[in-house]
Parts: C-alpha cells; sequence; structure tokens
C-alpha cells in the first residue's frame, strides 16, 4: 500500500462508517479495485479509530451527560444489579441501555467470528448483501414517523437494536442503516434513532479496535504513514458526514441511500464475475 491509498480507503472509511451505505463493504471493493487481495484488518483498525473520534468529538455533549448519569449511578448505587438506573436526569439511565446493546453483538461476534472474517474477501457476496441494504433502505418510506424519544427506548428496545448492530458485521450491511432502521421501525424518532445509532456504535468500535489491537501491532510499526495518513483522513471526513447526515435524516431524506446501495452491489457483483 502506497501512501495515496491509504488517503482514499481513509477517506472511503471516514464517507461511508455513518452513511446507511456499508464502510466495510466499500473497503473490501476499493481494496479490490486496488489489488489488496487479502483482508486489510490491521489497517481497518486504524480508520476505525479515526471515525471513533469523529464520534467522540461531534458527541461530546451526550457522552458527557451519559458518563455524568453513570457516575451519578455508581455513587448512590453499591451493586448496580439491585439499584434502578435511572434519576431525575433523562440520561442517568441511558448508559444502561447502550451497553445493552452489546449482548447480543457480542455474542454474535464471538460465535461466527471466522465467518465474519471471510466473508470480506468475497466481493461477490458483498455485492448481494448491498443490493438487500438496498431494498431495507427504500422500504423505510413506510415506517410511519415514531414518537418516542431516545433516552426512553427501554431494555428490550436496546437488545433487538443491538441485534441490529449484530447483523451489520456481515460486510455490506450497513451497521448504521440496520440501527437506525431498528429504532425508526421500534417507534423511535428518526433523529433520536440516528443519534442512538451512532452513539451505541462508540463501545462496539472500542472493542472491536481493542480485539483486533495487538494482532495489528507489527503492522502500525511497519506503515507508520499510511496508517497515519488514514487515521486523519478518516477522522476529518468522518466527523463532516455526520453533520451532514443528520440534517439529510432529519429532513426524512433516509431511503435515498438505497439507490446507492443497490447500485453499488451491481458494481461490485459486475466486478467479482468480470474477474473471474
Amino acid at each position: 500500500m502506497v501512501l495515496w491509498q491509504a488517503l482514499v480507503l481513509g477517506i472511503v472509511q471516514g464517507i461511508t462508517e455513518f452513511l446507511p451505505v456499508s464502510s466495510s463493504g466499500h473497503l473490501v471493493l476499493f481494496q479490490s479495485l486496488f489489488g489488496m487481495k487479502e483482508p486489510m484488518l490491521a489497517f481497518d483498525v486504524a480508520l476505525h479509530a479515526g471515525t471513533l473520534v469523529a464520534l467522540l468529538v461531534y458527541f461530546r455533549k451526550e457522552i458527557g451527560a451519559i458518563l455524568a448519569g453513570f457516575l451519578e449511578f455508581l455513587k448512590k448505587c453499591s451493586c448496580p444489579c439491585a439499584c434502578s438506573a435511572s434519576s431525575g436526569d433523562r440520561s442517568a439511565g441511558l448508559w444502561f441501555m447502550i451497553l445493552l446493546t452489546l449482548i447480543p453483538t457480542a455474542v454474535i461476534a464471538v460465535l461466527f467470528k471466522d465467518y465474519f472474517e471471510n466473508a470480506f474477501s468475497d466481493l461477490a457476496s458483498v455485492g448481494w448483501q448491498w443490493i438487500i441494504m438496498g431494498v431495507l433502505l427504500l422500504l423505510s418510506v413506510k415506517i410511519p414517523e415514531g414518537t418516542r424519544r431516545f433516552d426512553r427506548i427501554g431494555w428490550w428496545r436496546s437488545l433487538l437494536i443491538g441485534l441490529a448492530q449484530a447483523l451489520a458485521l456481515i460486510p455490506a450491511i450497513s451497521r448504521s442503516g440496520s440501527t437506525i432502521l431498528a429504532g425508526m421501525a421500534l417507534g423511535i424518532k428518526r433523529e433520536d434513532a440516528a443519534k442512538f445509532s451512532f452513539l451505541i456504535s462508540i463501545p462496539a468500535i472500542i472493542g472491536a479496535v481493542l480485539l483486533e489491537l495487538k494482532h495489528g501491532a507489527a503492522y502500525f510499526a511497519s506503515h507508520e504513514n499510511e496508517v497515519l495518513a488514514g487515521f486523519l483522513a478518516s477522522a476529518l471526513s468522518g466527523y463532516m458526514v455526520i453533520k451532514w447526515l443528520m440534517g439529510i435524516i432529519q429532513r426524512g431524506r433516509f431511503s435515498v441511500f438505497g439507490y446507492y446501495c443497490l447500485l453499488a452491489g451491481c458494481v461490485s457483483l459486475g466486478i467479482a464475475y468480470l474477474s473471474r
């Protein structure tokens, strides 16, 4: 990999991580176009770290409120299982709802880890998965506008959204797309479904980065410039995309990304079959 390829992949990651078009699917596509035959999992970790920084900066106020609620909970309760997470501040129990989403994600990630890693090398499968994602996004116009705020989601809705997040371990199934669609289907307001989707991605991304970090240490040391370029490009582009996407969702234009997914799926299938 050369420096300009690292920059391109970083920008691709930053743009597609938060849009409902699957960042992992795009990385598979571009790595295939660049002639990278083996999955670049170590480099992908650096790109995800960049989008994590974008999330932490953009949602710094919400994250601060959630952490304050968690610290307040710890002060009042000696055992989290024996005490309600609720308090006068609505964000006080939100940390618990976010943690609940990790349960189905973690279970499925551990049980099917080998399958998901192998799926990243099959461009044809990625193409079909993109088409499925596109159809789901186009059908989202049928979902009525919800009324429930993201700080009043409840435990069972959190688990279902966590299950939707777990399905996004499949390369071309968008994490943001699947979780936002799940939130909308569960009666959550569009904007709040998006905000919750972004917030629950923070511990998920941290977990993924830590899981692969030790395996990528040698790669990081030998490709410092490429890793840094990809990281910075991912962080900067990711921040700008979050801000833009929130406006798109507020205007009820979320389904338009379905057309892009259908196109990306067809292109991926074409490249996969022509290269055989």
